[in-house]
């Protein structure tokens, strides 16, 4: 690749090593320059001297593999950087050092599969990335059972959202058009019968929400009217 500097590579002077010192005598910053333009390896330090940054520069950009590291030094971030963007795999782990998200760059953008886990190796959510945003059907699970699946359409809500019960039947189900609820909403049983129904049109209900027993019985809700009330206080008291 072609360094991005009006210098041809070949006419570039020798690399000098550089090092910054904070008040105690402690190295802060270790870097290759070219001039005044960072190029080869840069490594920072904490106060403590742990590794802070690990990265390598071409004509002042981050170019080739970066390290970023906690205070105590474990590695919390590595990437790719090709011209000062991101470029192929990115990995986050926990302080603990468990991976806990990996995701893919084009260019800077966000592209293909980002995938999150838990602390102990479970997958908690796969999101499909392609240009920077959403698009595709996005998983999200809970102990390696799904909880949720959205579909996504240019970064937006786009089609149907199903949320699952524990024990794995559907507990709700939506429909949404560019992150606008807009179709039916449907709630469940533990035992799959439908518990309660209503349509949306972006964003609003139409309407009241029908509701159903588990035996599939349609409730009806009534209002009482005060004489029946009175009826009904009189029986209580046995008058």
């Amino acid at each position: 690749m072609a360094l991005p500097s009006s210098i041809p590579a070949n006419d570039l002077p020798a690399a000098v090593v550089r090092e910054t010192l904070d008040d105690a005598g402690q190295t802060v910053v270790r870097a290759s320059f070219v001039g005044d333009v960072p190029h080869g390896p840069m490594q920072v330090f904490s106060a403590g001297g742990k590794p802070a940054l690990d990265a390598s520069y071409q004509a002042g950009l981050p170019h080739g593999a970066m390290r970023m590291y906690d205070e105590r030094g474990q590695l919390l971030q590595e990437t790719q950087r090709l011209g000062g963007v991101a470029e192929g795999t990115t990995r986050g782990y926990y302080p603990s050092g468990k991976l806990m998200q990996t995701q893919q760059h084009v260019r800077g953008l966000q592209h293909g599969e980002a995938v999150s886990y838990a602390e102990s190796g479970d997958v908690t959510a796969r999101l499909p990335y392609v240009g920077g945003r959403l698009e595709g059907e996005a998983t999200y699970f809970h102990e390696g059972r799904m909880v949720r699946r959205e579909r996504y359409r240019a970064g937006l809500l786009d089609g149907e959202v199903i949320d699952y019960a524990q024990g794995g039947g559907m507990a709700q189900s939506s429909t949404y058009v560019a992150n606008v609820l807009h179709g039916p909403l449907r709630r469940f049983w533990p035992g799959g019968q439908l518990m309660e129904e209503i349509s949306y049109r972006q964003g609003k209900p139409l309407g009241k929400p029908r509701r159903f027993d588990e035996a599939g019985r349609e409730v009806v809700e009534t209002v009482a009217s005060p004489g029946f009330m009175k009826s009904l206080e009189k029986l209580v008291r046995g008058g």
